[in-house]
């Protein structure tokens, strides 16, 4: 019951972006003594800020949390996404390019097994696939702990040898206005060899990542094929999208 508990509130502050100790008790028909252990064990963990009163989302342009930590945050909507993925836009017989992250890693799983080939610099996409039918071609490079993916001019460079029918590329945060954003200064350049070196290529995030902005620009709208989001969406933000030219992809359930 705590473990629900604490991913009930976790979510709640992600999606207000912030919690009193008194309104939150109250909807999730608990004390507040509970819920300020409850906030205080989340802030431990760096899931949350603690407040005089309650709590706020960690947020901020610069802030990249632990890739153990991002798989919890709604993981349904990143399923929901890595299924449509698998389904609709990915045919066997294609290369894919699959970015570190935890809604690549979720893509990952959905086309575990089939004959496709896959180029990526994450360690979990690898793991995920490795001893199974689907071609891996690892990207070398310097391992980032936080986001256990490569990093650096060897994985620049090698990504260049390959020219891939798709890419799927993870951000925290894009608009119509300013394009695909990062927290990440040295994985950019990884995401930009990707991009560049696709015949398509598709921004892949959760609801909450839309219309949101972070430190440093991945790429403009008009690198990117479409958008591939769960039905959490605001309908706003998707016709902003629509309206320069993108596909956009809603996955439900």
């Amino acid at each position: 019951m705590r473990e629900l508990r604490l991913r009930k509130l976790q979510e709640t502050v992600l999606r207000d972006g912030s919690v009193e100790v008194d309104s939150i008790a109250q909807a999730l028909d608990v004390s507040r003594e509970t819920i300020r252990r409850d906030l205080t064990a989340l802030a431990s963990k760096g899931l949350v800020r603690r407040t005089r009163g309650g709590a706020t989302a960690p947020g901020g342009s610069l802030t990249e949390l632990d890739l153990s930590v991002r798989s919890t945050e709604h993981h349904a909507a990143k399923v929901a996404i890595a299924r449509y993925v698998a389904t609709h836009l990915v045919e066997d017989g294609t290369s894919v390019a699959l970015d570190t992250g935890t809604t690549t890693l979720e893509i990952a799983r959905a086309l575990r097994g089939r004959k496709i080939t896959v180029v990526t610099p994450s360690l979990p996409v690898i793991n995920e696939l490795a001893g199974t039918d689907t071609t891996v071609l690892v990207v070398g490079g310097v391992l980032r702990g936080r986001s256990l993916g490569t990093v650096g001019p060897v994985a620049e460079r090698t990504i260049q040898q390959f020219q891939c029918d798709l890419a799927f590329i993870s951000a925290p945060a894009i608009t119509a206005d300013d394009g695909l954003m990062d927290t990440d200064l040295d994985g950019v350049a990884v995401k930009q060899s990707l991009l560049e070196h696709a015949a398509q290529a598709y921004a892949v995030l959760d609801h909450t990542k839309l219309g949101r902005t972070a430190f440093i620009a991945v790429c403009g709208v008009g690198a990117l094929t479409g958008i591939v989001t769960d039905d959490g969406a605001d309908p706003a933000d998707l016709t902003d999208f629509r309206e320069i030219g993108l596909e956009v992809h809603q996955a439900t359930g």
